[in-house]
């Protein structure tokens, strides 16, 4: 918001310019960074609004029908000395570059160029504005998404919706090609670039609530990004905490979700599941309560160490969300085993009911089938309950430093909770090994599921590995663990899957004072049981694509209970399960239309490809600690990361530029047959593949994929027989941006 100043005003910003397109973009975007603005097509439209207002200053472009840009100037000047010029033009010349200066011009800018390149001119005119950051308002809500609503592309060839991989690979389905590409544009300026943040929070938070959660924890989308095949994955994490550190202070005084008076439904559990049915259900105008056996809301999410995920962020992710999505929590409810029932939730007036109790209960260690004794020894325990106990309060990590301080520690588990138990462990100054079954080569079958970054990290933390081995025998003396005996795994994997092999005679022995069994959780089915929900072999029975019982008819069920994964998997569980709930309340067909098949964007064909930016931590001598020590991205940082993504995707499912403002509508493309000769220069020159040959009557002629074509003018411009036409582009622009491109 711009402030008035009191000693003079702002003069309004004029914008001579005969391509709409560009006029229009140039206004928009004035306005929004807040200056006053009007606009004229031509030369003497330009003239008669400055005999009757007095501009500050006139952007012209040098080439404009009737008087061009100069003799405007010189007339302008003339009835007002004050006014200043600003040409722009995608024809530069020494000569006309020069007699823009003469006559009183005080800058002279080469088409295409950023916003912020106009701006930065103006701005050294008229000076600064001044901007005062505070909370958006309540209309401010969606507003990016209202401007341009992206549309389902479909590939006519296979039926399949076409999507970048990215987006695919998130379970939630964030819209990571449009967010990246409106971080790409925001202005270096913090205070001018705040309000855009706040609106790209918006679009993301709309999807996914908790993505300020996310941004410290998940990055299954980085997995298929198409730059993995070349310098390295876009940090899409990185980008999105970036935002996070912006959007959570907002996140406080985001207005809430129009108040809800439909019916009650219930959610048990208050995990990543539980909070994106609520959520989801909130939006809906449904009034729903959930039910958490614990005194915090988070579920596995209380489990992360806080020098990976802090526990400010999570707290005030989750009491916002209930705060905007009016959202009931009911702490300390257990369900079965003499707490409630579902019949106690109908009597209640809950016309529907969502379970995510997740998988609390460890898994036991065993050996070929068999439970490995000793499990019960002082000494032994779960690396989950642990972790657990970390994040309670200060007076728990205090005590847990005087239990492992200077101890030897042995973690078994080769999946990222272990190596989170074992990095805990070495900040509470114990001696930390890790024991696991898989080998150290990620790429194989029986590679080690954990990260990368988990796994170099523990390992400059001092953390000591044993790969490919497992855990016959746990040994001890008076009750209390000493050792344990490790057979060497030969293969983790077989044709029927997890099935784990060993030579025996193989074996080492690794001595300790505390083991930590952190191979994967199970979920508590006494309930389920109790409720009627499982099937005669003891499973759950549910309908995969609604997640409806198929016992018990409005009792829906996902997250870890039905499947262990990922946060975001579950929370999609949550997505879906509050969409079946709706249909079902609704009395409509839960199944119609719900199934669709995707299919990734391939990667454009570059000459080079941008390198990924390396990650920044604190020194190892400072990080031994719980405090976070990824260090995050600056403002430039982000701008120029979301520049190296390659929006593979297809443009009417990301429509960015015109939420930005950058053109009305996406573009239009087409081959006119009639001239086109099928020289195939088209299909050589693009580099997304949206361009190829096929016979006709009259010969070969070039068609267009429309999903891969990225509009960017490429073809129109190298065509001889100019067959390719781009709707609201001229040659003169295409010219223009391929230009700035080779340069």
């Amino acid at each position: 918001m711009r402030k008035g100043d009191e000693e003079k005003e702002m003069k309004p910003v004029l914008i001579v310019e005969d391509e709409a397109i560009m006029r229009e973009s140039l206004r928009d975007w004035l306005k929004d960074e807040g200056y006053e603005v009007e606009t004229a097509e031509e030369g003497e439209e330009a003239l008669q609004r400055i005999e009757k207002k007095e501009f500050g200053v006139a952007v012209l472009d040098l080439r404009l029908p009737g008087k061009d840009g100069l003799e405007v100037l010189r007339e302008a000047v003339k009835q007002n000395p004050k006014l200043k010029g600003i040409i722009i033009t995608a024809y530069p010349s020494v000569e006309t570059a020069v007699e823009a200066m003469k006559i009183g011009a005080v800058d002279y800018i080469v088409k295409p160029f950023t916003p912020d390149a106009l701006e930065k001119s103006i701005e050294a005119t008229l000076g600064p504005l001044q901007v005062e950051i505070k909370p958006k308002e309540a209309k401010v809500e969606g507003a990016a998404v209202e401007v341009a609503a992206v549309e389902e592309v479909i590939d006519e060839a296979t039926g399949k919706v076409c999507l970048p991989p990215c987006q695919i690979a998130c379970p939630i389905g964030e819209p990571i090609q449009r967010t990246n590409a409106m971080m790409a544009y925001l202005p270096l300026d913090a205070a001018k670039a705040y309000n855009r943040i706040i609106e790209i929070g918006d679009v993301i938070y709309d999807r996914n609530p908790l993505f300020t959660i996310c941004s410290y924890i998940c990055g299954l989308c980085e997995k298929e990004c198409n730059y993995n095949d070349e310098t390295g994955p876009i940090r899409r994490k990185m980008l999105k905490r970036f935002l996070t550190d912006y959007y959570l202070p907002y996140l406080e005084t985001k207005p809430p979700l129009p108040f809800p008076t439909k019916e009650k439904v219930a959610v048990i559990g208050g995990g990543p599941g539980g909070l994106m049915c609520a959520y989801t259900l909130g939006k809906k105008g449904y009034r729903v309560t959930i039910l958490e056996r614990n005194s915090q809301l988070g579920g596995a999410l209380r489990c992360i160490p806080q020098y990976r995920l802090p526990t400010d962020i999570m707290d005030a992710t989750l009491s916002n969300l209930a705060r905007i999505a009016h959202i009931d929590v009911e702490f300390g409810v257990t369900m079965g085993n003499g707490g409630k029932t579902l019949d106690d939730l109908k009597s209640e007036g809950y016309q529907a009911v969502f379970t995510a109790t997740g998988a609390p209960s460890p898994r036991p260690l065993t050996m070929e089938g068999k439970l490995v004794e000793g499990a019960d020894m002082g000494g032994v325990a779960s690396g989950l309950h642990l972790l657990f106990e970390l994040n309670q309060n200060r007076l728990s990590q205090e005590l847990l430093r005087q239990l492992f301080c200077q101890k030897r520690a042995i973690v078994i588990g080769g999946g990222n909770v272990a190596f989170d138990v074992a990095r805990s462990v070495r900040r509470l100054g114990g001696q930390v090994s890790i024991v696991c079954l898989e080998n150290e080569d990620k790429s194989s079958k029986d590679g080690i599921p954990a990260d990368m970054e988990e796994i170099e990290g523990a390992t400059e933390e001092g953390v000591e590995m044993y790969y490919s081995r497992g855990v016959e025998n746990i040994i001890g003396e008076g009750g209390k663990f000493q050792r344990i005996k490790c057979p060497r795994c030969t293969s983790v994997f077989d044709e029927s899957g997890f099935n784990p092999k060993f030579d025996h005679s193989d074996a080492v022995y690794l001595e300790g004072d505390i083991l930590l069994i952190t191979i994967g959780q199970s979920p508590e089915r006494t309930f389920f049981s109790q409720a009627g929900l499982l099937n005669e072999k003891g499973r759950l029975d549910i309908d995969p694509l609604t997640l409806m019982s198929n016992r018990k008819e409005g009792i829906f069920v996902g997250g870890d209970i039905r499947r262990i994964g990922f946060a975001a998997e579950a929370m999609r569980d949550g997505v879906i399960a509050a969409e079946s709930i709706d249909l079902y309340l609704r009395g409509e067909d839960l199944r119609a239309n719900r199934e669709k098949r995707y299919q990734g964007a391939a990667m454009p064909k570059l000459i080079e490809y941008k390198p990924q930016p390396e990650l920044k931590f604190t020194p190892m001598e400072e990080r031994m600690n719980f405090r976070l020590f990824e260090k995050g991205f600056t403002l430039e940082e982000a701008v120029k990361e979301a520049k190296r993504c390659l929006y593979c995707g297809p443009c009417k499912s990301c429509k960015a530029c015109v939420a930005l403002g950058l053109q009305p509508e996406i573009a239009e493309i087409e081959v006119n047959q009639d001239l086109c000769s099928g020289c195939g220069i088209c299909v050589a020159l693009c580099s997304y593949g949206a361009l190829r040959l096929v016979e006709s009557s009259k010969g070969m002629v070039a068609v267009i994929d429309g999903p891969k074509c990225k509009r960017c003018g490429v073809c129109s411009a190298a065509c001889p027989s100019e067959a390719i036409t781009i709707s609201n582009f001229s040659t003169k622009q295409i010219m223009a941006e391929i230009e700035e491109v080779l340069v």
